[in-house]
């Protein structure tokens, strides 16, 4: 406390008054801060994060909106962020990446989104992280009974005996190769069958039916022919089967 004393002379009594300076810091009228006494008076240095006449008011260092993608929470001389998903920082202005992690599999390409990311997945492959290989097969794309393999962003088929193409939907024509000789030819799945001309016999009509066989020519000699025969007669006779 600052005492300053005045001496006054009442000349009128011939006596003396002494005088005090009132402490105004005496009642502790800075809340937040330090006070220095003045003559009738006394003013308020504030402590960091305070104003105010009275150092009664904190400064909201909310009010600038420092936290650019979260909410802020004032303290005292300072402010704290609670960061929204996806972004971290001091001031939330960083975007986290989603990507950084390579979530996405199978050479899938990653695009990062705010509190997320997306795959663009490679042929074949799909799901959020790319990790599922698309079934092709799923169609029942081989017919005929085919037999489907998937393979990546792909299949083929292994067809059954008397069928080719890519999807097992084409008969193989066995008859192409002309295997009936002497007959006509009946494709089949997997096969042929023949139906021969008269006088041939055989899984492919390659065998001439021997009309001599029977010995159709009683007195005489048989020829065979195709579909039939002739006779030579001995002498004395005669007839188509050399009988009269």
């Amino acid at each position: 406390m600052s005492t300053i004393i005045m001496i006054i002379r009442d000349f009128s009594f011939n006596t003396c008054f002494v005088c005090t300076d009132i402490d105004e810091c005496a009642s502790n009228p800075c809340q937040n801060g330090t006070c220095t006494d003045k003559v009738n008076g006394y003013s308020c240095s504030c402590y960091s994060g305070f104003t105010g006449t009275h150092c009664s008011k904190d400064i909201d260092e909310c009010a600038s909106n420092p936290c650019q993608y979260g909410t802020c929470t004032d303290k005292v001389n300072g402010y704290s962020c609670s960061c929204y998903s996806g972004f971290t920082g001091t001031h939330c202005a960083k975007d986290i990446n989603e990507c950084a992690i390579n979530p996405c599999h199978h050479g899938g390409v990653c695009r990062d989104d705010i509190n997320g990311f997306t795959c663009t997945c490679a042929a074949g492959y799909s799901d959020k992280y790319c990790e599922t290989d698309i079934s092709e097969c799923h169609s029942s794309p081989c017919v005929n009974g085919g037999l489907c393999n998937d393979m990546v962003n792909g299949y083929n088929c292994s067809c059954l005996r008397g069928y080719t193409g890519r999807h097992c939907q084409t008969d193989i024509d066995e008859c192409a190769s002309n295997p009936c000789q002497n007959g006509t030819c009946t494709d089949k799945v997997n096969g042929y069958s023949c139906s021969c001309y008269s006088g041939f016999t055989g899984t492919h009509c390659s065998k001439d039916i021997d009309e001599c066989a029977s010995n159709p020519c009683q007195y005489g000699t048989c020829t065979d022919k195709v579909n039939g025969y002739s006779c030579s007669c001995y002498s004395g006779f005669t007839g188509t089967h050399c009988a009269k």
